[in-house]
């Protein structure tokens, strides 16, 4: 059911024809200048200082975008991470915790730093992703993430503060801004929620300082040079750079045995996802050699069914030669399978390789770290 209403909502908002939609359309539209007025007055309030922001010692840096769906903001984090990490510096990840199991206004550790505590279904599919790929930085999810940075700094005596997806994150004072913005897909259809993927306006890119570019392979060097000219116009001071998210190897879901890309070279697939861009996932599956039988599409932070792993298994078992085709799916989507545990389908689950990707600078990698380090 909640597929099917997603369904109709994206048909909606992506401007398909229908008298249904269309009068569907004028009503969001209408409700999201009822949303625009409310940023606008939040945006007032914080600016003078009606409502006052906290200020925590440290440094605080924040990692979000501007749009809903996927543009790299989790990768981004471990990149950050890691790079501070590599800098010597004490790093810890505030997380809100979207769609966790566990009381939602509650503050929980997902990681300590020498162990993983939460589940994917207790922590969020992204922090216990963040998690599992920062084995040594803490992992906190709340959704006041003043008081979850104040935890961080008393328990784990933390110098950095990564907040995800923090930009629309009023109460906390921060250092650096900095967002994520997919090439293919900058603005999605260039209206507010909800009756477009803006969580803020276009004109609020001025606050950010540095923009990350991701996926700009997907597209051509003229909508790139086109984006970076627009970006420039809206926001003259931000460091704006290239990243890729570059495929690095395939990982067994449950034996963790690797291999490299090429074991789906020439080989066929059916890959599954529930991604914000799922084009992306099947663009790099087909940029990766691979023969693709089917692609599923679940939608963002779906929780996988018995039901739904037997479909996608029945067809791979069809589209199977001589034990040829594999199941394949996303870093992201793995750690929610793990937590799906039945006799039945643990034979489905040996069976699922997941593609581990990371975010590279493409481009001023140099400019990039002297920009982080005059903030630390």
């Amino acid at each position: 059911m909640r597929k099917r209403i997603i369904d109709l909502y994206l048909a909606c908002i992506g401007n398909e024809r229908g008298k249904f939609l269309s009068l569907f359309r004028s009503l969001f539209f209408i409700l999201s200048l009822f949303y625009l007025l409310a940023i606008k007055i939040r945006w007032l309030i914080y600016k003078y200082g009606l409502i006052r922001q906290f200020q925590l010692p440290g440094t605080i840096i924040s990692v979000g975008n501007t749009t809903w769906g996927g543009t790299g903001k989790t990768p981004a984090v471990i990149m950050i991470a890691k790079q501070l990490q590599e800098m010597g510096k004490r790093v810890a990840v505030l997380s809100r915790g979207y769609r966790r199991k566990k009381r939602k206004g509650e503050m929980s550790i997902v990681s300590d730093g020498s162990r993983v505590i939460l589940s994917a279904q207790q922590a969020g599919d992204e922090p216990y992703l963040l998690a599992r790929n920062l084995p040594e930085v803490p992992v906190i999810v709340g959704k006041n993430r003043v008081r979850s940075g104040k935890y961080a700094l008393e328990k784990f005596a933390s110098e950095v503060l990564i907040l995800d997806d923090g930009f629309q994150y009023w109460p906390l004072k921060k250092d650096l801004e900095i967002l994520t913005i997919d090439s293919s897909n900058p603005y999605g259809n260039g209206y507010l929620i909800p009756r477009g993927q803006l969580r803020e306006p276009i004109s609020h890119l001025s606050r950010g300082e540095i923009f990350l570019l991701t996926r700009t392979d997907l597209v051509s060097r003229n909508v790139l040079d086109t984006l970076i000219t627009e970006l420039h116009s809206l926001n003259p001071e931000a460091l704006i750079l290239e990243t890729v998210h570059q495929p690095k190897c395939l990982e067994n879901l449950l034996s963790g045995e690797k291999k490299g890309l090429d074991f789906i070279e020439n080989r066929k697939v059916v890959g599954f996802s529930s991604i914000g861009n799922p084009y992306f996932f099947e663009k790099t599956l087909e940029n990766l050699s691979a023969k693709i039988v089917k692609i599923f599409q679940f939608p963002d932070h779906h929780y996988y069914s018995r039901r739904d792993l037997l479909k996608i298994e029945e067809t791979c078992r069809s589209g199977r030669e001589k034990g040829e085709a594999i199941l394949i799916t996303t870093e992201k989507d793995g750690v929610q399978l793990k937590g799906v545990v039945s006799p039945e389908i643990e034979g489905i689950l040996r069976d699922i390789w997941v593609l581990k990707v990371e975010l590279e600078i493409s481009q001023r990698e140099e400019a990039w770290r002297r920009k982080i380090e005059q903030y630390i």
